[in-house]
């Protein structure tokens, strides 16, 4: 696969990646493109999370929506019974073959965050990193946080680990005031 190629998809997994988590498969243009791409059956997203890697639900969590899009996977996962100051696990895997830099992922995510989701306007800032290990390997996580229009405080936590099928990006969001620091190390320790 050329390098290009490469460039290519990865920049098209983190554009589709961002569309589902902003919703926007309720505009005419999403809802024709996404809107077929995107699995809600619980079983078959379970199957596609199942797909990118083992690992334990947190208690009262379920997976809430599927992709699987050109060879890129993306599960995300939340509460069974939403609410407003829960945080969200998505998991998104590359096809095998495609390098990719954490860095130049995240930096594009950055982009396409601000650009397509609003998310940018919660100004997320790099506030640390920390060292854990999944599968077996060890994975730098990059911790951010950022205050959204309405004034609540954001977390992002993301890290890329090599799941089944490829690299993963593991991401996930919540408020800063009610983050469940134990509930996440739980499933990071899960992955298998």
């Amino acid at each position: 696969m050329s390098r290009g190629l490469k460039i290519a998809l990865v920049i098209l997994a983190i554009i589709l990646f961002c569309c589902c988590v902003a919703g926007l498969g309720t505009t005419l243009l999403g809802a024709r493109i996404f809107g077929r791409a995107i699995i809600t059956d619980p079983d078959r997203a379970k199957a596609i999370g199942g797909e990118i890697a083992g690992y334990d639900l947190p208690p009262g969590y379920e997976e809430m929506f599927a992709m699987n899009v050109v060879g890129i996977k993306m599960v995300a996962i939340g509460p069974a019974a939403p609410t407003s100051n829960a945080m969200m696990i998505m998991l998104m895997q590359f096809p095998a073959g495609v390098e990719v830099s954490r860095e130049e992922v995240e930096r594009q995510m950055e982009q396409a965050l601000a650009q397509q989701t609003g998310l940018g306007s919660a100004n997320l800032q790099v506030i640390g990193q920390e060292q854990v290990t999944i599968k077996g390997e060890p994975v730098t996580l990059t911790i951010r946080e950022g205050t959204a229009e309405d004034g609540v405080r954001l977390r992002q936590v993301t890290g890329i680990f090599q799941g089944k099928g490829g690299p993963t990006m593991l991401m996930v969001m919540g408020e800063a005031a009610t983050w469940n620091q134990p509930m996440l190390d739980r499933f990071i320790a899960s992955i298998r």
